[in-house]
């Protein structure tokens, strides 16, 4: 193959990728306030920790909220409603994804904002099992789901939003803040997580210290509302037409870029899965032996 007709696959490669993402909006020429940036990936950051933090400290909510005749029992099931979070995801990534096509980015992201701090403030708040009984679980259950429906919905626009207010020849590097924001709320979550555990004592852990999280995250949500309300709207409404006068095309002309796409995140998935074994800390703190912790016999 001519290096001219690799040229013009790469350029036709790059234009698909770019349309995909962005509807076919013309790329800006002016620097967008670094506020606006600001108030995109602090909002996804803040949703990302509030989904995540509850992995951090599963140990203690298990046995705050499902009590069972072992702590390993206990912690698997606190393990498995950490998973229901991820059942809602891909439909509110649907549903809230195509609102943000019709109303708009903004609208969107301050639903889901609106969507994690009901879930977020469920979990700081509710009373343990041996105060209310099967409500409690119940009600984790719930939130949890509320939490995965908002965070599906925010990646989409988002991302979208980032790239549609990217100057021309930006648009991966303002784009790459989504994914960035996402560990640096790991980073956080996990960090307040250590610092917890040094300071407390495994009593108050169970009793509140757990919760201190979570309300940590809630304190931050105001501040990202205002911040998402005075950002600009990027959906251009009405037909988007190309360059040339024609409409844009369809998802289905870009089968391969979307399998691409899939197969890149599934690697980075499969990798974190894979590598993230239980440290002995938290086997030693569900009850285990810290010899078969440390020996990594599970």
């Amino acid at each position: 193959m001519s290096t001219t007709n690799r040229n013009q696959r790469t350029a036709t490669f790059q234009h698909a990728a770019t349309d995909v993402y962005s509807g076919g909006a013309a790329p800006r020429t002016e620097r967008v306030s670094r506020s606006i940036v600001a108030a995109t990936v602090a909002g996804n950051a803040m949703e990302f920790y509030d989904f995540t933090t509850y992995a951090f400290f599963a140990v203690y909510i298990g046995k705050a909220f499902f009590p069972a005749s072992t702590p390993l029992m206990s912690l698997l099931l606190s393990v498995a409603v950490f998973g229901v979070g991820f059942v809602t995801r891909p439909i509110g990534g649907v549903l809230i994804g195509a609102f943000a096509d019709r109303a708009g980015r903004k609208p969107a992201m301050l639903l889901t904002i609106a969507l994690i701090t009901i879930g977020t403030l469920g979990l700081a708040l509710t009373p343990s099992y041996a105060s209310i009984g099967m409500a409690a679980p119940i009600i984790v259950v719930l939130c949890r789901l509320v939490q995965g429906l908002a965070l599906g919905g925010e990646v989409g626009p988002s991302t979208a939003f980032l790239i549609e207010i990217a100057p021309t020849g930006q648009r991966g590097l303002y784009g790459s803040w989504q994914l960035a924001s996402q560990g640096l709320a790991a980073l956080v979550a996990g960090t307040i997580g250590v610092a917890l555990t040094i300071s407390l004592t495994p009593e108050q852990m169970l009793a509140w210290g757990w919760r201190v999280p979570f309300i940590l995250g809630l304190l931050l949500i105001p501040i990202a509302i205002y911040l998402r309300r005075r950002m600009p709207e990027t959906l251009e409404h009405g037909p988007v037409e190309t360059a040339g006068g024609a409409k844009r095309e369809g998802l289905g002309s870009y089968t391969k870029l979307i399998l691409l796409g899939i197969l890149v995140v599934m690697g980075g998935t499969v990798s974190t899965c894979s590598d993230s074994r239980p440290s002995s800390s938290r086997w030693w703190a569900a009850g285990w032996p810290t010899a078969t912790a440390a020996s990594g016999s599970w």
